[in-house]
C-alpha cells in the first residue's frame, strides 16, 4: 500500500508573527492507516523529532567578499597619493576586474596588474599582495598625474603603454589596446561628475584622441 503523506501547518496568525530567521524542529509520527504526518508544531504525543529545518541563507561569493575588503584599502591609498578612489577602482577593474591573482599574457600581476620590472622598480616584494600591489599603482598613477600636469588621458596612456611609447608618440600611441583602454576607464570614472572641462577639447588634440574616445 502506497504511504500518504500529511503536512499539518501552522496557524496563519503565527506564521505572521514568526521572524523569518527563525528555525523550527521538524517532527512526525505514522498512523495506524500508514499516513506520515509532519509538523513543527508536536500537538500530538504521537510526534517524534525529525530534524531541525535551516534557514535559506545567501551566499556570498569571494568576488564580493573581496570588492568589500578591498574598499577600505582603495580609499587609504587614495588619500596616501592624492587621487580620487572611483580613479583608482575604475583602474583596478578595467587592468584585473579586482582579481589580485590576476596574470596578463604579457606577465603583468595583480590588481594593478605590474609589469615585473615596474614592480621591482616601485618596490614591490609580493606583487600579489593586493595591499603592495595597490600602494604601489597607486603611487605609480599619481606620478603619472603630475608628470602630465594632471592629464587623465596622457597618464592612462603611460600607465598602460609605457612612458617612453607616449614620449616617442608625442601622445597617445597609435595602439588600440592602449586606446581601447583609456576609454573603458575613463567610461568608468565621471571624471568632474561626468563634466568635461574647459581644456577637454585640447587634450583631444594634444593626444591624437579621437572626439568619440573621450566620455
Amino acid at each position: 500500500m502506497r504511504t500518504r503523506i500529511l503536512i499539518l501547518c501552522l496557524c496563519s496568525q503565527w506564521l505572521a508573527a514568526a521572524p523569518r530567521t527563525l528555525m523550527a524542529d521538524i517532527y512526525f509520527y505514522v498512523d495506524k492507516a500508514g499516513v506520515a504526518h509532519f509538523s513543527n508544531v508536536p500537538v500530538d504525543r504521537r510526534f517524534r523529532f525529525k530534524e531541525r529545518e535551516r534557514p535559506a541563507v545567501r551566499a556570498i561569493s569571494s568576488f564580493e567578499r573581496d570588492r568589500a575588503r578591498y574598499d577600505t584599502m582603495i580609499e587609504e591609498a587614495a588619500r596616501r597619493y592624492r587621487l580620487d578612489p572611483r580613479l583608482l577602482k575604475a583602474v583596478i577593474q578595467v587592468e584585473s576586474d579586482f582579481d589580485h591573482q590576476a596574470v596578463s599574457e604579457d606577465g603583468a600581476m595583480g590588481l594593478m596588474q605590474l609589469m615585473p620590472e615596474k614592480a621591482s622598480e616601485l618596490g614591490v616584494r609580493d606583487a600579489f599582495n593586493p595591499f603592495e600591489n595597490l600602494d604601489a599603482g597607486a603611487r605609480y598613477l599619481s606620478e603619472l598625474l603630475r608628470k602630465y600636469d594632471g592629464d587623465l588621458t596622457l597618464a592612462l596612456a603611460a600607465y598602460n603603454a609605457g612612458e617612453e611609447a607616449v614620449r616617442t608618440y608625442g601622445g597617445v600611441p597609435p595602439f588600440a589596446e592602449t586606446r581601447h583602454y583609456i576609454e573603458k576607464v575613463r567610461g568608468l570614472y565621471p571624471e568632474r561628475d561626468g563634466r568635461r572641462g574647459p581644456d577637454a577639447e585640447a587634450r583631444v588634440r594634444q593626444t591624437g584622441l579621437e572626439r568619440a574616445s573621450l566620455p
